[in-house]
């Protein structure tokens, strides 16, 4: 379940953060909009303990492995 929700996390953080940055422009990424630090968190959260990939992949073979 922790894979999974790595995998969550990481897939919808970045597409919030990535439109985010898309409709508002530029003006996101300065330091006194909280969005600017929402973004660095999560690239730091997505280095942290494996990628994306790997979590899917790890959540895969957990739901192969108890289902026979």
């Amino acid at each position: 379940m922790v894979s999974a929700a790595k995998y969550t996390i990481e897939r919808v953080g970045t597409l919030v953060t990535e439109e985010a940055i898309q409709i508002h422009g530029g003006i996101v990424m300065i330091w006194e909009l909280p969005l600017s630090h929402y973004a660095k968190r999560l690239t730091m959260i997505s280095h942290q303990y494996g990628d994306e990939d790997h979590h899917l992949d790890r959540f895969t073979a957990l739901a192969h492995a108890m289902n026979g």
